[in-house]
């Protein structure tokens, strides 16, 4: 069927008639007026305008929700607009997207591809990459033609109708909007390096918070798979034993309450990590494309994303390390050893001195990349075998977090080996020269720990703890997922 043209919308019952299967204006109205008193108000306009543009500043909404208002009822002192109100000025915006997609579609044919979209924004002073711009094609491609119709063009910017104002005059904000709207394009693990939309603009701390939350609750709740992976990691085969046995061993020493021993540092530290790692990745994102010459609001790139997120790990968890050996030591001590986390880092200290804090650093900094390459590579390697499998359309958030699980499962088979020696580092008493030395463990080279490994262990021997440290994966994930999107609805 032809698309007919934008200048036959003129006005609301001809225009649904045209677009049957697309978003009919009283679903469009009754997804704004979230209370359902037949109006849509200020704070709702306000509420859709933090959805969509979370670079706006507060005033900027404010005069935004006020032209709105004030458009649909053709007056300057309403506070909400009816129903009829409503269609007029939609159909107003209408007609401003229509003379937008003329533009777009240069050649006259009723519809535009990748090319016409970089053409266009190119005009207008604006770079943006083939490559992304087909990523923005799919976005609204609804047919899978790869071009896009001036029906899909309304229904796609049609989903935030309080969006209409910035987005048809000013074109930046409308890439803006574009590139934020829902694709699940997110390229990597959603837990492991940050989402670009998650540290730009104003509403940052929201999903501070809400990542501390959710790692806080299953942190928490995972704590015990936790203990078990590390007192396996450090005593190797000194003392070998399964799960079972592990958790019998555990419990009989220290009861019940010892197996969440040493998790209130690892909730600890997870504030100032997330909240360094969120800075760090936005800035190291700025950086990467200045030195390519790129504005700003082009899209991250897969490496882009891969190295920013590999540098924000790497300094955030500097800052936090030493919290990451306190971990370590208070999962390993025995009942009674310690009588408070304090007491723990004043006896580290005297007895090893602050370098005790820093054992085992290099080798967590050297596991960093290559987890978050193969994370990611996972990643997307999953994400895109379901779209190629299932006509081209976009998973379900079940497959994302699937995916999302299954990748840093990889991710951490392939490092676990340098994690474990990692642990064993942390885990050594090496007391200072005038100290008591019958605790002593000498520390031995990184090169010469992996062959004491090998020939007393074997491969096994770089994969003790590997068994409970993968049955948290998914009820860590889980959790995470239904904690971080509780919280983001009550602080929203």
């Amino acid at each position: 069927m032809n698309d007919p043209s934008p200048d036959l919308i003129n006005d609301a019952e001809i225009h649904q008639k045209l677009n049957e299967n697309q978003l009919s204006f009283d679903e469009l109205f009754h997804r704004v007026d979230k209370n359902n008193d037949g109006k849509i108000d200020f704070n709702e306009l306000i509420q859709l305008l933090e959805q969509y543009d979370i670079e706006m500043s507060p005033k900027k909404r404010v005069a935004v929700a006020r032209s709105i208002i004030d458009q649909g009822s053709g007056l300057s002192f309403q506070s909400s607009l009816t129903f009829q109100e409503f269609v007029d000025y939609v159909l107003k915006q209408e007609k401003k997207l229509s003379l937008v997609f003329r533009h777009v579609d240069a050649a006259h044919q009723g519809k535009f591809d990748a090319n016409d979209l970089v053409y266009y924004f190119k005009k207008l002073g604006i770079i943006v990459e083939l490559e992304e711009a087909r990523k923005l094609i799919k976005k609204m491609d609804q047919d899978h033609s790869l071009q896009i119709s001036f029906d899909e063009w309304r229904s796609f910017f049609l989903t935030n109708p309080a969006a209409l104002e910035s987005i048809t005059s000013d074109p930046r904000a409308m890439l803006r909007y574009w590139r934020s709207a829902p694709y699940l394009d997110l390229g990597e693990s959603p837990y492991g390096i940050p989402e670009d939309a998650l540290t730009e603009g104003n509403q940052w701390w929201k999903y501070l918070i809400a990542g501390g939350f959710a790692g806080a609750v299953s942190r928490t709740v995972t704590a015990p798979f936790d203990r078990l992976k590390i007192v396996m990691q450090y005593l190797g085969s000194r003392q070998r034993m399964s799960v079972i046995s592990g958790y019998r061993y555990l419990v009989n020493e220290g009861g019940v309450k010892s197996l969440w021993r040493g998790n209130g540092v690892n909730v600890l530290k997870i504030i100032p990590e997330t909240a360094l790692r969120f800075a760090c990745f936005e800035e190291a994102k700025k950086m990467l494309k200045r030195i390519q010459n790129k504005e700003l609001i082009t899209e991250t790139t897969i490496a882009e994303r891969f190295l920013a997120g590999a540098m924000a790990g790497f300094l955030s968890q500097t800052v936090v390390y030493p919290l990451d050996v306190l971990k370590v030591r208070l999962c390993l001590r025995r009942t009674g050893e310690y009588s408070h986390w304090s007491d723990t880092v004043k006896r580290i200290y005297k007895l090893e001195g602050p370098k005790a804090f820093w054992r085992g650093y290099v080798l967590n900094q050297v596991g960093i990349v290559p987890y978050a390459g193969f994370d990611l590579a996972c990643y997307e390697s999953l994400k895109r075998l379901y779209i190629t499998t299932h006509n081209n359309r976009e998973p379900p958030i079940y497959i994302v977090l699937a995916c999302g699980a299954l990748s840093s499962v990889t991710g951490q088979l392939v490092t676990y080996p340098i994690a474990l020696m990692r642990t064993r580092r942390q885990g050594q008493i090496v007391p200072l020269p005038n100290m008591d030395q019958s605790k002593s463990h000498p520390v031995l080279p990184a090169t010469k720990m992996l062959k004491e490994i090998w020939h007393k262990e074997g491969v096994v021997g770089f994969y003790r703890g590997l068994v409970p440290n993968m049955l948290k994966v998914v009820p860590s994930v889980s959790i995470s997922y239904l904690v971080y999107e509780t919280v983001i609805k009550a602080i929203s």
